[in-house]
């Protein structure tokens, strides 16, 4: 393995890392496999923002007896409700959901406490001047977290954030596509429009990710790099997304290409289990030439618009709509539609036809998408 600074932490972390938005559903065996597998390869850095109770139990019961041999990173800010999560700034949940965690994790400790998905100046105030921020270095001072960080979308609110002197550690979305951007499209929705109609002198004084990268690096700030894949778009043969074919890379380039950047100190791929985890690990002794990503090219900029990145930020939906999986559906079935998608489609416990239209998964979508478009689409493609 090979392991980067992390900042002015002075802690050494895996060159990858390991999400978790694709196991909270996973099976004890999966999640427990997936855990080993890594740890045994010299992982060192897990992320779980991942609500639902039962992956932490079964990262608690993975982590027995390596728990030493890893850091743990946590968020305040998200919580379970009824088997969805929900970003929330509700007090009471969000110290609850932290409370869970240390207990299922079986740990006294989380090394890296994330101040959760924070896309609007408004909460960054909230977060930064009010009861989570002071709430997260009470428990640093206790010794119940190591290090504060912040996830968020946005280059400005990055920007804002880092140069406040409050963090240790900044999450932040770092791939190809998205960086080939002008401008962030979350930034552009909280300004109530599309990235498109930005007018040049908004998009030339928007700042660059690579002024906030040299901020980060001048401020020890590391950067943990959530969506290295783009959700699986850029990934070659890859079968979701409506952006297949526009880059296809390996899960070794698009690593590669995150770790040209000096300030990340890891990317941290979500993996469904051992297969994809393997699929990363070959960068530890891939080649140059399989290393190499020069196949980017600028002709990219601008194409990346309205491709869900099957998160679940949009969640909770007040019908029990899984949003991102119909939204995954419809996207694969824009390629050819199969009876394996209208089996999968047919087997969610909520369709497209329970949506209520009411929004507010559109609202919370980091990336300015039309989520409930998106719902209304998969409804049109399926039939129900």
């Amino acid at each position: 393995m090979i392991y980067r600074d992390f900042g002015k932490t002075g802690l050494k972390v895996s060159a990858i890392g390991v999400g978790c938005e694709y196991v909270w559903t996973a099976d004890e065996r999966t999640v427990y496999d997936l855990v080993r597998t890594a740890v045994d390869a010299g992982v060192n850095y897990f992320d779980l923002f991942v609500g639902t109770p039962s992956t932490r139990e079964y990262y608690g019961k993975a982590l027995k007896g390596v728990r030493d041999k890893v850091y743990l990173a946590g968020h305040l800010g998200c919580a379970d409700l009824d088997g969805q999560y929900v970003k929330t700034r509700n007090e009471a949940l969000c110290k609850d959901f932290l409370d869970q965690f240390y207990e299922k994790l079986d740990t006294d400790c989380i090394d890296v406490l994330f101040l959760h998905n924070c896309d609007d100046f408004a909460d960054l105030d909230n977060i930064l001047n009010g009861w989570m921020y002071a709430y997260a270095k009470e428990l640093k001072e206790a010794g119940r977290a190591k290090f504060i960080g912040l996830s968020t979308h946005s280059t400005d609110i990055a920007l804002a954030a880092v140069k406040s002197g409050k963090l240790d550690v900044l999450m932040f979305p770092v791939n190809p596509l998205f960086n080939l951007l002008p401008q962030d499209s979350a930034d552009a929705r909280m300004k109530g429009r599309e990235v498109r109609s930005m007018t040049r002198a908004e998009r030339d004084a928007y700042p660059t990710k690579q002024k906030l990268y040299e901020l980060c690096g001048e401020m020890g700030v590391p950067i943990v790099a959530m969506k290295p894949f783009a959700a699986g778009n850029i990934l070659k043969g890859h079968e979701e997304g409506r952006l297949k074919g526009l880059l296809e890379l390996t899960p070794v380039q698009c690593i590669s290409y995150v770790l040209s950047i000096p300030q990340v100190a890891c990317p941290v791929p979500g993996f469904a289990g051992v297969d994809e985890l393997n699929q990363s690990l070959a960068y530890l002794t891939a080649t140059e030439a399989e290393r190499d990503f020069s196949q980017i090219n600028d002709s990219l900029v601008g194409k990346f618009q309205n491709q869900c990145m099957y998160c679940n930020h949009c969640q909770p939906c007040p019908k029990g709509i899984d949003i991102a999986e119909v939204t995954k559906l419809a996207d694969m079935a824009g390629h050819g539609m199969t009876d394996e998608l209208v089996r999968r489609y047919s087997g969610l416990s909520a369709t497209a036809s329970k949506c209520i239209h009411c929004g507010a998964c559109t609202k919370r979508c980091p990336f300015g998408i039309d989520a409930e478009g998106n719902i209304r689409r998969a409804g049109e493609v399926f039939g129900f």
